[in-house]
């Protein structure tokens, strides 16, 4: 689900926010670090959990046509195909989901049903329903087409729902892009057999010892990294030099250093483009040619060791 460039802009974000706190504590600050992206899986699950939501509003609204007073043939006999639809009643009715919920406390809760009768209304009226309820049968590779497509047009870009998530954590504003992108993935690869198959937080086994050391490392080895850096920008006043763009050199040196597994070319395209999103126009040229004198130093002194097949120095 988090790919490498994601947990490196995490921790830019966590090293952004130690550097300004007085108490300087590293314990602290991984702590929050860890939380902050342990909470993405948390709007993953949330996301996923309206399509449970909208199976249960259907089934609410079936018995509530049939109580009323002068019930219609069609209240007395409506359509189930979507309360009986594969793919949400895998979702309703999965332990792993079910399990996670639980664990993690995820509810919507009572006063947030208008909003969600509200998309299953807009449902209910869209083109897509139509065709989806005429057709004469609906596999479970159909009925995934179905659900990605409701997902996407009514729920993705939904400003009630973006209200009531950033409300419980306003961090997810940052991460909802990913989130929705992540649950259309996982109704992609759906099965019919077995439980469901969701997306693990990190991609690679490693990549949570990855980003803690990115992170404890940047800090305890500042004096080091920044002595290699100054050497290079001694020209440059200080006070001219952004704070986002030390803190992403100092990443990207201590990452070099760090993880011989990864390749230097690697490590200096992906802190140029992180420069690109979260610092000035010309940063990344700028940064481009400080990193590049670094490692043309370390080389020269010999302190680039790099392991593995194709990457040594």
């Amino acid at each position: 689900m988090l790919n490498r460039r994601y947990l490196r802009i995490k921790v830019l974000q966590a090293l952004y926010s130690f550097y300004r706190d007085d108490r300087f504590d590293i314990a602290i600050k991984e702590r929050e670090l860890k939380n902050s992206v342990e909470k993405i899986y948390d709007l993953y699950l949330y996301l996923i959990l309206i399509l449970k939501e909208l199976r249960t509003i259907a089934e609410r609204t079936i018995e509530e046509r049939k109580k009323k007073m002068l019930p219609t043939a069609e209240d007395l006999n409506p359509s189930t195909r979507f309360i009986n639809d594969p793919v949400l009643t895998k979702i309703d009715t999965s332990p792993l989901l079910a399990r996670l919920k639980k664990e993690k406390v995820i509810n919507w809760t009572i006063e947030e049903d208008p909003v969600i009768k509200k998309i299953y209304n807009e449902i209910l009226a869209s083109s897509d329903y139509a065709e989806y309820q005429a057709a004469t049968t609906v596999s479970f590779e159909e009925s995934k087409k179905f659900i990605h497509s409701v997902f996407k047009k009514h729920i993705s870009d939904n400003e009630h729902i973006k209200q009531y998530l950033f409300e419980k954590n306003i961090h997810w504003a940052g991460d909802y892009t990913l989130a929705t992108l992540s649950v259309m993935k996982t109704i992609k690869g759906f099965k019919e057999d077995g439980d469901l198959d969701l997306l693990p937080l990190y991609k690679a086994d490693d990549d949570y010892d990855y980003m803690t050391t990115l992170f404890r490392h940047t800090i305890l080895e500042d004096a080091s990294v920044s002595e290699l850096l100054n050497d290079k920008i001694s020209n440059w006043e200080p006070e001219r030099i952004a704070a986002i763009d030390m803190l992403l050199m100092k990443m990207a040196v201590t990452e070099i250093l760090q993880f011989p597994g990864i390749p230097v070319k690697v490590t200096l395209n992906e802190y140029i483009e992180i420069s690109k999103q979260y610092s000035s126009p010309k940063s990344n040229t700028f940064i481009n040619g400080i990193l590049d004198a670094v490692v043309k130093d370390l080389r020269a002194q010999n302190k680039l060791t790099k392991t593995g097949r194709g990457l040594i120095e």
